[in-house]
């Protein structure tokens, strides 16, 4: 898997007069593309206190690289960190982030990510191949990326994972005094340990738990706020028209799976998908593999 890091200065989609920059990692398969034949390019978006290592964690071993899977399927993935997340910056004050701030962001790296692609740097694109874009979100980042595509049309399929419209389960801990908690605003650590039983069935190992917690990222209170409240992107759901896949595991967020498409009465396609064997954090739960032939198959179909 060839692996390039990437930056972008987002300084003039901040308030802020200090500098901006998003960060991301774009992950091509080992082998050159064939001239002529459509690439197919998937956006990752990390959810809450997580980072782009969600989808290729560095510190687990490689069975747990959501792109290496893809990568060997001959995608290329292009998994960003949020602003105010992972290597990202984190503007100051943190109350004047906005989900627009965040979703514009990530479009401007989506767009300019395309752009250079198609005029040959960094990979050997052939000249006359063409890109397909797709976007990935799961859980806050599945809210960001609904909020994307609704404002900006960054992609021509949409998979949101582990987001709901409705009101979020989130298993033993409560929504109101998690949101008096976040009255200080900032940039915070997440109390994974009271949210293990949603985050993780019992078959996951301790271990993996325990590394990956070690390697969680802060996350703005600005986003953790808008996702507790309750149709925060339910108008730029409505307005999304391309494919989409919504995915769950047997636990998560949703208290209704059957009545998270209907938030999407426009999109071609609406698909709903739920894994077993799995918790909220797909990408580290036993039946991970299902998960992403899951997204691998969808994608081929649309």
């Amino acid at each position: 898997m060839r692996h390039v890091e990437l930056a972008w200065d987002i300084s003039h989609l901040t308030p802020s007069s200090a500098p901006a920059t998003l960060t991301g990692s774009l992950f091509a398969p080992d082998t050159a593309f064939t001239p002529g034949q459509p690439v197919n390019l998937l956006v990752c978006l990390h959810g809450g206190s997580c980072s782009r290592q969600y989808y290729h964690p560095t510190y687990l071993d490689h069975s747990y690289s959501f792109a290496r899977f893809m990568t060997e399927r001959h995608y290329l993935i292009l998994a960003l960190d949020n602003l105010g997340m992972g290597n990202s910056s984190r503007p100051e004050p943190e109350k004047h982030l906005s989900l627009d701030m965040i979703a514009a962001a990530n479009d401007f790296a989506t767009r300019q990510t395309a752009a250079a692609l198609l005029d040959g740097e960094w990979l050997d694109m052939s000249a006359h191949s063409t890109l397909s874009i797709s976007g990935l979100g799961h859980s806050m980042g599945g809210m960001l990326g609904v909020y994307q595509q609704g404002r900006f049309q960054s992609f021509e399929r949409l998979i949101v994972a582990g987001w709901s419209n409705l009101p979020l389960e989130l298993g033993d801990t409560d929504a109101a005094n998690l949101r008096a908690s976040l009255a200080q605003g900032g940039y915070i650590p997440t109390d994974r340990q009271s949210l293990q039983s949603l985050f993780h069935l019992p078959d996951v190992p301790t271990d993996v738990i325990t590394v990956d917690n070690q390697n969680a990222s802060l996350t703005p209170v600005t986003l953790a706020l808008a996702a507790l409240t309750p149709g925060i992107v339910v108008r730029e759901a409505a307005a999304i028209s391309c494919p989409l896949l919504l995915l769950y595991g047997e636990l998560d967020v949703s208290s209704d799976m059957q009545r998270e498409p209907t938030f999407y009465p426009k999109a071609s396609s609406r698909a709903l998908k739920r894994i077993d064997q799995a918790a909220h954090m797909h990408n580290l739960a036993s039946s991970r593999l299902t998960v992403w032939q899951s997204i691998d198959e969808w994608l081929r179909e649309h």
